[in-house]
Order: C-alpha cells, then structure tokens, then sequence
C-alpha cells in the first residue's frame, strides 16, 4: 500500500479496492474496457467534450492496446462514476520522461466525496511506477474548481497552453500545416 492508501497500479483486470475518507460505500478503481464506453462518453459531455459511445469504443480501441497510456475507471455501487487517463512521455529539453494527465472526470452526482483525488492518486502511481519524474495536467482556463483541486492535489501552474485546431485550418492560407 501506498501513503495514499492505494495499491500499486494494477497490471491486470482485478479492481483496486479503497475506502473514501467519510467512510461511504468503497470504490473500485480498474483498467477501463470498451464496454465501458457509454459512461465514458458521458463523462467526456460532463467535461465539454461531445461524444458519443461508439467514438469512445473506437478510441479506447486505439488507446487500450498501448502500454504507455492508462485509462482506469472509478467502480461505486456497480456503476462508472469517474475516468482518469494518463500517459508517459519522453522531454527533449532534458533528460528524463515526464507523465501527462490528459482526461480526469467525476460524475457530477459524485463530486466531492474524495473520488477524483483517488483517481488522480492512481494515476500517479502508474506514472511513478513507469519513471515520471513530473507529472502535468492541462485544464481549461474556464474550470477554476478544478484549478484548485489540482493546486490542493501539489500541482503548481506553470505556464500557458495554446491550442490550434488542424482540422480548420485551411492548407491554402496555412500551408506550413500541410
């Protein structure tokens, strides 16, 4: 067991057992699977992100089959309520390889009972586990309760990130994206 009260990040389907801080029904966190792509789907809504369940089966297709990207769910009572997604990647400006946070999202019905934080603690350990030395989350600019969750979870802003979409960009008037 971790100082955060969770295993070590699980290689197989058996669930990761824990206990929420208020003592509430325990949640099971495991790797995510393509049937769980309805609820998913629905989670990526809650965060601003449209998709549909057979978009989130073909992506977790893609996904699943990596062994540098995790997708783990959050199991209460039977049901999805959360999703944390994180993948490791390589610096060129140093040494060393760095982890990356790139989907974190609890069932509205179920924020505030320490479920994200559980999440994000897994996903840590596999991070760790696979020689991050940091980990980095981007987060809209719009989300300020998620702001401070990560700031309360040591994680510190650094920087700014930007964001241009290719599949608008018209390759006569920006030719260099081509």
């Amino acid at each position: 067991m971790s100082a955060s009260g969770l295993s070590e990040p699980m290689g197989s389907r058996e669930a990761l057992r824990t206990q929420t801080e208020d003592a509430s029904p325990s949640l099971s966190i495991r790797k995510a699977e393509t049937c769980d792509a309805r609820p998913l789907a629905a989670l990526m809504c809650q965060l601003g992100y449209p998709s549909r369940a057979d978009e989130m089966t073909d992506r977790l297709r893609d996904i699943l089959q990596r062994n540098d990207y995790l997708v783990a769910v959050g199991i209460l009572e039977g049901q999805v309520v959360g999703v944390v997604a994180a993948m490791m990647g390589v610096y060129i400006e140093m040494n060393g390889r760095y982890g990356r946070v790139t989907a974190l999202s609890v069932a509205k019905a179920h924020r505030g009972q320490s479920i994200g934080a559980l999440l994000l603690a897994h996903a840590e350990s596999w991070l760790r586990a696979r020689g991050a030395a940091a980990g980095i989350v981007n987060c809209s600019t719009r989300r300020a309760d998620a702001h401070r969750f990560y700031e309360r979870e040591g994680y510190r802003v650094t920087g700014v990130r930007f964001h241009k979409d290719f599949r608008s960009v018209d390759p006569e008037t920006h030719p260099a994206v081509s």
